[in-house]
């Protein structure tokens, strides 16, 4: 369709809340990678999986184009290589949970 922008793969540090976990903390943060046209559209991409596990996005941070990523650690570099092969794929890497206990 002309004017139709092409997905790509995006990455940004995304912000969690999730049902307890273990140790009953609640907020994380992660690196995920998901195919979108924008930054907005990666967003709205990433919210609406994450929904599917009643996980709710707090915040996403440094949001960009994974192919501006010149030096990333080790488990994103993983995560992108892997989604190269899975068009529609929205992986994320571990979840960093931080004391977050619910009142």
């Amino acid at each position: 369709m002309p004017g139709k922008a092409t997905k790509e793969l995006w990455t940004a540090q995304v912000h969690i809340l999730t049902p307890p976990a273990k140790f009953g903390d609640t907020k994380c943060f992660t690196n995920v990678v998901a195919w979108a046209d924008s930054a907005e559209d990666y967003a709205a991409t990433v919210s609406s999986i994450f929904a599917r596990r009643y996980w709710s996005i707090l915040s996403v941070q440094q949001c960009k184009r994974a192919a501006d990523c010149p030096v990333m650690i080790e488990e994103l570099a993983e995560q992108i290589e892997q989604a190269k092969q899975q068009p529609g794929a929205c992986l994320f890497g571990t979840l960093q949970y931080y004391p977050s206990k619910p009142a």
